[in-house]
């Protein structure tokens, strides 16, 4: 039986490439995303931004530390700091869009 949840959200790991010289790191953090209908989210639509498609999406971030090794709060400013680093933004993006089109494949 398909469970009608209305306002899903979901809880993923997410894995940002950072640039390094030479190559990239890969850091870690877990993301929780609210689904939203396509025309909500509006990623072809050349009107709305990627960044603000993100923030309608994002809903917190965890495990997240700053340059000194210690935990940062999440905060709207701090989402909108994430989102515009592109690399961020770009792990943001694969994680939801594989989420939340993920289909079982056999019977």
């Amino acid at each position: 039986m398909f469970k009608v949840n209305l306002t899903p959200t979901f809880t993923h790991p997410v894995t940002v490439c950072v640039p390094v010289d030479g190559g990239f790191r890969e850091d870690k953090c877990k993301a929780t995303f609210r689904v939203l209908p396509a025309e909500d989210l509006g990623m072809g639509d050349a009107q709305i931004s990627q960044v603000e498609s993100v923030r309608r999406i994002l809903v917190n971030m965890e495990e997240l530390e700053g340059d000194d090794g210690q935990p940062m709060a999440w905060s709207d400013e701090l989402r909108d700091q994430l989102i515009a680093v592109p690399y961020v933004r770009a792990a943001l993006i694969q994680t939801y869009l594989a989420a939340v089109t993920k289909t079982r494949v056999g019977n």
